[in-house]
């Protein structure tokens, strides 16, 4: 509970009048729905007793608060509705950025994107039920307790202790609904779902391979395995649902019918008048309903904590991994040494999870201003791990990696990305403009600079051919280009940025010769000053280094041109 605690502190904290707003705006239709049940029932009574012995009654203010608290219960649920989800989805929309900011820290280590972000979809599904499903409805229980005990307290004794023993009652039911809040089941669930959605995933993926060799039928098998766990741990979650709904109902319909039988025996011994015992009895109808407001929260109450956990962890996590600079610190930051090197690893180690051996052992080597340097090597031997490890896709295991001498892992998000720019032998283009996928590189590019980076790239030509210019959509994942017009689309996203370091990862892969010497030509002509990290494997790329390093499993080879 202390993570939800936690939680609801820091919403809490965000806008503390929207939180307050919300609760007490679920305290109108709440009271309201009580009052109106009351004074009904009690103007029923009295004038059926008027009519039966002629006795004059003023009907008019009984009338007059029924329709009033009939209009306020309405307008009160909607002013609860419009004021607790506001809340709800302002601090949300807040903690979504900071939670992609924070997981983007976690991708650099290693962990799925994919995972990350279903994950994070997950938690938010859950966290938005702290503050509607259990903060609101104890405030409004906890503030209609106190007015039940008062009214109870002021009639017989019978009638005082039967409400108030109740109110005990349900108290104990919400602290045994807390106490076995079965965390274990949540995260079992969405183990399975998570195990499930990746092998699924998998599957697809490499369902020509699995054909081939006969493996579909074991891969479908663990994915109704993890759908099995998946069901057993949700069914765990079905029973305790259907426990304390059944736990409630029959506390509330109890409540009732002891509730009748005290305000009997109180009318019966003339303690109470028949219309106040009628009041107390219909609404005593209503507060079932108000206690059961909390039901839905408790019942979730695993989930939620799960979520809040994980939530905390990572808000945490990335508070201490990642301290901004104050506005001294970035005005009085060293300058970088023009004459150090630009990328440097030094003694880097780097093995995959659950993997037997390291694929980069004790790697060491530098580059410098305007050098390029190749790595060359067997399929399998790291050539893109360093790749991602340059960028910052992937953490060293072991050693550092410094860019223009500072630690890579200890630069900033935005700035790293000014600085290094990766092009990939599977450049992705978006489901939109060709201006929208070029300015990606550079928001603030103007028509002109992307119609200039086009020409570089030479597929200004194929752009202009469509009526709609930059302006033209293109498929998903640059459906309608050629393989080579995406690769030169890339390189024109390229053109758009400064940075010190470029990245090539196997830049020219699926590209015939003719397109590889240009597209390296017009790359080589724009890079400026910036060093060259470039993973190879065609000898034109080789021999436009200026060295390459030879990597397999027992030793690296530096061969200067």
């Amino acid at each position: 509970m202390t993570a939800i605690w936690t939680f609801i502190c820091r919403q809490y904290r965000h806008n503390r009048l929207s939180f307050c707003l919300g609760i007490m705006a679920a305290l109108i239709p709440a009271i309201s729905g009580l009052l109106l049940l009351g004074v009904a029932g009690w103007f029923i009574t009295v004038a059926g007793i008027a009519g039966a012995t002629g006795i004059f009654l003023n009907i008019f203010v009984p009338s007059a608060m029924i329709r009033a608290l009939a209009i306020s219960r309405t307008a009160g649920r909607y002013a609860e509705r419009l004021l607790t989800h506001d809340a709800t989805f302002r601090f949300l929309s807040d903690l979504r950025n900071k939670l992609f900011s924070a997981m983007v820290d976690r991708s650099a280590r290693g962990q799925r994107s994919g995972l990350l972000l279903n994950r994070l979809t997950v938690d938010i599904a859950a966290l938005d039920g702290i503050y509607l499903r259990l903060v609101v409805p104890f405030a409004v229980i906890a503030v209609v307790s106190v007015g039940l005990i008062a009214v109870w307290l002021s009639m017989p004794m019978i009638v005082a202790i039967s409400g108030t023993m109740f109110l005990a009652i349900w108290a104990g039911l919400a602290v045994f609904a807390a106490r076995t809040a079965d965390v274990t089941a949540a995260r079992r669930a969405d183990a399975a779902s998570e195990a499930m959605r990746l092998r699924a995933t998998d599957m697809v993926s490499g369902r020509r391979d699995l054909s081939v060799f006969g493996g579909l039928a074991p891969v479908a098998e663990t994915i109704v395995t993890a759908d099995t766990r998946q069901g057993a741990a949700e069914d765990i979650e079905e029973r305790r649902s259907v426990r304390l709904t059944c736990l409630s109902t029959a506390v509330g319909q109890v409540f009732v019918a002891v509730m009748l039988i005290a305000v009997a025996a109180a009318v019966s011994s003339a303690d109470l008048s028949p219309g106040l015992a009628i009041g107390l009895v219909l609404a005593a109808i209503a507060v079932p309903e108000v206690f059961g407001s909390i039901l839905p929260g408790l019942i979730k109450l695993p989930r939620m904590e799960l979520a809040a956990n994980r939530t905390n962890n990572l808000l945490e996590k990335d508070t201490v991994a990642t301290p901004r600079k104050t506005p001294v610190e970035e005005r009085f930051a060293p300058e970088i040494d023009q004459s150090q090197a630009i990328l440097k690893f030094d003694s880097v180690s780097f093995r995959y999870p659950g993997a037997e051996r390291d694929v980069l052992d004790n790697l060491s080597f530098e580059i410098g201003e305007k050098e390029t340097l190749a790595i060359a090597g067997r399929s399998g031997c790291g050539k893109s791990t360093v790749a991602a490890l340059g960028a910052r896709l992937r953490s060293a295991g072991q050693g550092r990696i410094l860019l223009n001498g500072r630690d890579l892992s200890g630069i900033p998000e935005t700035e790293l990305r000014s600085k290094v720019t990766v092009l990939s032998q599977r450049p992705h283009l978006f489901n939109d403009t060709v201006a929208a996928n070029l300015r990606i590189a550079n928001p603030a590019a103007t028509d002109t600079e992307l119609w200039i980076a086009l020409a570089q790239a030479a597929v200004a030509q194929r752009i202009s051919e469509s009526p709609d210019g930059l302006e033209t959509v293109l498929g998903e994942g640059g459906l309608g280009l050629s393989g080579g017009e995406q690769r030169r689309l890339a390189l024109a996203r390229a053109f758009l940025t400064s940075p010190d370091l470029f990245i090539l990862d196997e830049m020219t892969e699926g590209l015939d010769a003719d397109t590889t010497i240009d597209v390296l030509e017009r790359f080589f002509s724009f890079r400026g000053r910036a060093a060259v990290l470039m993973i190879a494997h065609k000898r034109i790329e080789l021999e436009s280094a200026g060295s390459v390093l030879f990597l397999n499993q027992r030793k690296l080879d530096l061969a200067a041109e």
